[in-house]
């Protein structure tokens, strides 16, 4: 199976010998994860299309991948000759999924998947776009494994401890509060699926998933007790004793299956439908009711507490001092032609490991020169490099993962002249990531009653992007968190003083290049008045911003003063952790404009 034609032909003949006229394929493992081991990227190797985000549906007759935004340039390069349609989600006059499906197929159709790496909620979903229409949903067979020969296994990668200096709350402290949220629900038991929830919970970190500090498993928290599902293979003696002297026990992570099954009869068990699997769901017992809510741990790590708020200052000072020696480092070397895309991503890793305390980076860095800059997600490949000029723009989005936090930071790079319309383009970014940055904002306001005020300058010049313009960030954890993000789509998630989130806006010309400016924000409370309270941000990433680029007479004077005050402390704050040299570079590329 050399193709992905071939591939997707074998796929069809196992599903007409299962009898399945339509089968789905997300890009999510059995945990909703966005990242996910190479166990699961089986839609990846049935499609091609390599980005995070994606669902493929294939039937008798046809196939089609649905992604968003940020991967419509890279999907249409990856699915060429595929014989596979690309939908452009959100896209005006483009069927969703299920509209597609509920219009493509005959009555009494048989739709097939894996049941555990659907969400109940997609599986409803499904259900209800064939409200008219008789269908059989099949989610009890995982057709993938027969055809992927080559599947590579699960992942037994060593689990370790997040210490409570870091964490700032106990594994015990955690499950309490829990636990308080399951009485309120009236629920006897609670499992929790997604990994980072999982993480956070137990104060744990893993190495299962590229990047994303976690671990494969399930928890299920009692009043009494909670019992954590993992390989076993994972865990050292030292980590099984921390675990049952905070109240858990460990069992082997296909055991999970078994325990939801013998449950007791009448219990309750808290669950999020739009996280937790259809299989799940099915697992459970008639005599046993499923209470459905939002995992109360999502909301609680997405409010950090002062020990991970200063941490998170550590870090990203850390994190800011690398950035500086990776822009004075291109700005050696890009004019001599000494620099590819593949070897900026390579430097910058490496300046990243010589921090204390650096893991890894928190995601595959983003290094796009010119017109590789407009691909959101864009990768660098051995084929697709190319040497970065001083002209145009360079587009670097990277982070990195650290015990005191994780950091996602992304500048724009000029070394030669531009032209007036890139200039232009910078400066519209830089004014929408002013704008938002500067917000004051009643309390209760959500993300998308903020969004615009990134877009603002952009929309007046009859210019968008198709993405969200930020989102939460994990505490040493994954560096796309929510329940909190800004985006034109409806998040009903209130800001909240303590939550992380981004602010990256952007232009993306196809073909010809590429701009965003990115920092992470802290929600701080700003003030109180007849009127009621008000809340703002404070940009805690600490590295300088391209200057160069910009059109300074089109900065507002506000706009100026907030540039220069926070150049001003990104200086103050970085220069003692650097030399004599990197301090007077640092002085050049944090001047005031």
């Amino acid at each position: 199976m050399n193709t992905i034609r071939e591939r997707v032909r074998q796929f069809r003949e196992l599903m007409q010998k299962k009898q399945v006229d339509a089968w789905i394929l997300p890009s999510n493992d059995a945990h909703n994860s966005e990242y996910v081991a190479d166990y699961w990227k089986g839609r990846a190797w049935l499609s091609g299309f390599t980005g995070s985000a994606g669902t493929l549906v294939v039937t008798r007759e046809e196939a089609g991948l649905w992604t968003d935004g940020r991967y419509f340039i890279q999907a249409e390069k990856e699915l060429e000759g595929s014989g596979i349609k690309l939908f452009r989600m959100f896209n005006p006059g483009v069927p969703s999924l299920n509209e597609w499906l509920a219009d493509t197929l005959s009555d009494n159709a048989v739709i097939g998947f894996d049941g555990k790496v659907i969400s109940q909620n997609q599986a409803k979903g499904l259900l209800d776009a064939f409200a008219d229409k008789p269908v059989t949903l099949s989610s009890d067979d995982d057709l993938l494994s027969a055809v992927w020969e080559e599947r590579p296994a699960l992942p037994v990668q060593a689990i370790f401890r997040h210490e409570d200096r870091y964490a700032g709350k106990s594994c015990q402290e955690k499950l309490s509060a829990l636990r308080s949220v399951m009485t309120e629900k009236n629920a006897g038991y609670h499992l929790l699926s997604t990994l980072d929830d999982i993480a956070w919970s137990l104060n744990l970190r893993g190495s299962d998933v590229s990047m994303n500090p976690v671990f494969i498993s399930y928890l299920l928290v009692g009043h009494e007790q909670a019992t954590v599902f993992v390989d076993s293979e994972k865990l050292d003696d030292q980590l099984v004793k921390y675990l049952a002297e905070s109240g858990v026990e460990t069992q082997p992570y296909e055991n999970v299956w078994a325990s939801l099954s013998q449950l007791p009869d009448d219990a309750s068990v808290l669950l999020d439908p739009a996280k937790a699997s259809r299989a799940i769901f099915d697992a459970l017992p008639d005599s046993v009711t499923a209470v459905e809510g939002k995992n109360p741990s999502t909301a609680m790590k997405a409010i950090k507490n002062e020990t991970e708020i200063e941490h998170f200052r550590q870090a990203l000072r850390k994190d800011g001092v690398a950035m500086v020696r990776f822009m004075k480092w291109l700005e050696s070397e890009v004019p001599g032609g000494n620099v590819t895309e593949l070897s900026a991503e390579a430097k910058l890793t490496q300046l990243r490991a010589e921090m204390e305390g650096y893991k890894e980076d928190s995601f595959r860095t983003i290094a796009g020169y010119r017109e590789h800059g407009a691909m959101m997600h864009y990768a660098a490949s051995d084929e697709s490099d190319v040497t970065v000029q001083p002209g145009s723009f360079f587009l670097v989005d990277s982070g990195g993962q650290y015990p005191d936090g994780t950091t996602d930071i992304t500048r724009t790079f000029s070394y030669g002249d531009l032209t007036e319309q890139e200039k232009k383009d910078y400066t519209l970014v830089l004014q929408g990531h002013v704008d938002l940055t500067t917000a004051v904002f009643k309390t209760g306001s959500c993300g998308c009653n903020l969004d615009i005020l990134a877009r603002g300058p952009l929309w007046k010049e009859g210019i968008d992007y198709g993405c969200g313009t930020g989102h939460g960030v994990g505490f040493f954890l994954n560096v796309h968190e929510g329940p909190q993000g800004f985006s034109q789509k409806l998040i009903n998630e209130p800001l909240k003083p303590g939550m992380i989130i981004t602010n990256e806006p952007g232009i993306y010309r196809e073909g010809i290049h590429g701009v965003r400016i990115e920092n992470i924000m802290l929600v701080k409370e700003h003030s109180e008045t007849e009127f009621g309270s008000f809340l703002s941000f404070e940009a805690i990433t600490l590295a300088p911003i391209c200057t160069r680029a910009i059109n300074v007479e089109e900065l507002s004077r506000s706009q100026r003063q907030w540039l220069n005050h926070y150049h001003q402390t990104v200086y103050e704050q970085l220069a003692p952790m650097m030399n004599e040299e990197e301090r007077a570079y640092l002085k050049l590329k944090t001047a005031a404009v």
